[in-house]
């Protein structure tokens, strides 16, 4: 069963995707549990969908394509994110009403895009909904590096981020890197 899916190579990036995926999301999912911003993924897709919809109004527009519609959704997800932590430092009070300000941003973001592109079309369909086989070499190289980035980066700094951010007694013992940095690399 297992050799038939590895036949044909569009299954086999589908499946290797999907490994892949597997492996970051409980690494990435574990800080996002102990840093209670479990909805920050409901925001991130909110505003990538901002990105995605940028994109394809560029692309429609201007009738050229510097990048694909994908790239301005993952440049969006990553502003997205840094916003949230900024708003997260200037309202310590209120920390979790960043969520809600980045998500009905993007929410608002996207109805403009979309409707600056006239309105939804089948490749924004494509996008939102996907499929097995949507999977190219170029999305399994990019899910790839970035899964590489991913391992690379909480195998180097697991050190500094888990006695800060687990345990409040330790929280004043010497971290290797600035606590401002350990919070924008979580992101």
């Amino acid at each position: 069963m297992i050799a038939d899916l590895l036949e044909f190579d569009f299954l086999r990036q589908t499946f290797i995707t999907g490994i892949l995926i597997g492996i970051i999301a409980p690494l990435l999912g574990t800080f996002i549990v102990v840093r209670r911003l479990s909805l920050i993924a409901d925001a991130l897709s909110h505003v990538t969908l901002a990105g995605i919809a940028f994109g394809l109004f560029i692309e429609k527009k201007f009738t050229f394509m510097i990048f694909p519609p994908i790239y301005s959704g993952l440049v969006f997800s990553v502003v997205g994110s840094i916003f949230i932590e900024k708003l997260r430092s200037v309202y310590k009070s209120y920390q979790e009403i960043a969520i809600p300000i980045i998500l009905s941003g993007g929410v608002g973001l996207s109805v403009i895009f979309i409707a600056l592109a006239d309105g939804f079309n089948t490749e924004l369909m494509n996008y939102l909904f996907g499929s097995a086989s949507a999977v190219s070499k170029t999305d399994f190289i990019t899910i790839l590096a970035i899964t590489i980035f991913v391992v690379i980066i909480i195998t180097i700094f697991i050190r500094n981020y888990l006695p800060y951010r687990l345990m409040k007694s330790m929280r004043r013992s010497p971290v290797y890197m600035p606590s401002k940095y350990i919070y924008y690399l979580s992101f």
